[in-house]
């Protein structure tokens, strides 16, 4: 019988406007007295008007560079110093993911407010890491779920549009990699249930951001807090951590993940966001498993969006065979997930799949 370690959801999640200055009421229910503060300085700037004022006097350290294990190192040195009870998170994937990591290395509660929706880091119990010129080295689940997750919307609807699309491209992956990963080790046998809920919310992940999607963006090219966009935000970081956190390793990542993670070595990825990638990563696993009517229907989403259609698109010259034949081993490392997926994924196949993507613009 198939086991795994749940771990769905965080110890407790709120979001509406205002659930922020609850922050001390909830920091009490958990013991919390000393606190660590780390954000984004613009994630500082746009979430301070929401905090309530006993915030402006706690430790806070800024990040101004990738997750590395150094960062999350140093802040959970701190958090040991100053005997903090908890670390709150301020910010995007980045300063999340080192909220996180130094929470657990310092034995300490986690507590996250995401001012972007561009992943599910706010909800996920793991960290990735980068190394310190920003190529990707790799990511640790943590043993404990996260302790406090609180969402502003106002603060998410008022942040940069590409974010929003960033994360509509990272969680949209969440349903066909795990789609990937279940026909690969649940060959014609019935789902435990575990992975019948993880299922469920991929789909969700799905259904609601091809249904809400385009009405979400326009809320935030408007910064308007509306319904749609309540629900693609929630799908994001809530739903789309909820594939992986009840699926474990049959929700996690597949083929677009380790495309992501190979586009690392160009250079000039550097100035897209992960979820981004991920959406064109997308494109390349289902060239790989031969779906190429629903690798159409996503085209025209992504185009509605603004997702990178090609490697064009991520500023990546298909005719530099060179870089291209770098950019495809590191997809194809051993450690890779895409070798998760039913299909044996060779340098040729992978080759013939990029191409195939490029070859529909």
């Amino acid at each position: 019988m198939a086991t795994a370690i749940v771990k769905g959801a965080p110890g407790h999640y709120r979001t509406g406007s205002g659930v922020l200055k609850e922050l001390p009421t909830h920091l009490a229910d958990l013991g919390v007295k000393n606190i660590h503060i780390v954000s984004g300085r613009k994630a500082w700037q746009a979430t301070s008007p929401y905090l309530p004022e006993e915030l402006d006097h706690q430790a806070l350290t800024f990040v101004d560079g990738p997750c590395t294990l150094e960062t999350s190192e140093q802040l959970a040195a701190m958090c040991e110093k100053e005997k903090a009870d908890a670390v709150i998170g301020i910010g995007g994937g980045t300063a999340l993911d080192i909220a996180k990591a130094a929470a657990v290395q310092a034995g300490i509660k986690s507590v996250l407010i995401p001012t972007i929706a561009a992943t599910c880091a706010a909800w996920t119990p793991l960290s990735v890491f980068y190394e310190a010129d920003g190529t990707h080295s790799h990511y640790t689940e943590f043993p404990v779920a996260n302790t406090l997750v609180l969402i502003e919307p106002a603060i998410i609807a008022a942040s940069p549009i590409r974010f929003l699309k960033a994360g509509i491209g990272d969680t949209l992956a969440k349903y066909y990699e795990a789609d990937a990963l279940v026909r690969s080790f649940y060959k014609n046998q019935e789902f435990p249930v575990w992975l019948q809920v993880s299922q469920f919310a991929a789909r969700a992940c799905r259904d609601i951001l091809l249904k809400d999607g385009k009405a979400a963006l326009e809320s935030v090219s408007k910064q308007e807090v509306t319904d749609a966009l309540a629900r693609v935000i929630e799908t994001i970081i809530m739903t789309g951590g909820m594939v992986g956190g009840f699926g474990e390793k049959a929700g996690r990542i597949a083929g677009a993940h380790s495309v992501h993670n190979g586009l690392t070595e160009a250079p000039s990825v550097k100035d897209f966001l992960h979820g981004s990638i991920v959406a064109y990563g997308t494109l390349v696993q289902l060239a790989i498993e031969g779906k190429e009517e629903e690798l159409d229907k996503l085209l025209q989403f992504y185009k509605e969006w603004e997702l990178p259609t090609s490697l064009k698109d991520l500023s990546v010259d298909v005719k530099d065979t060179e870089l291209l034949g770098r950019i495809i081993k590191k997809i194809l490392l051993p450690q890779e997930s895409i070798h998760l997926m039913e299909e044996k994924v060779t340098e040729d196949m992978l080759e013939k799949a990029i191409f195939y993507v490029e070859n529909k613009i």
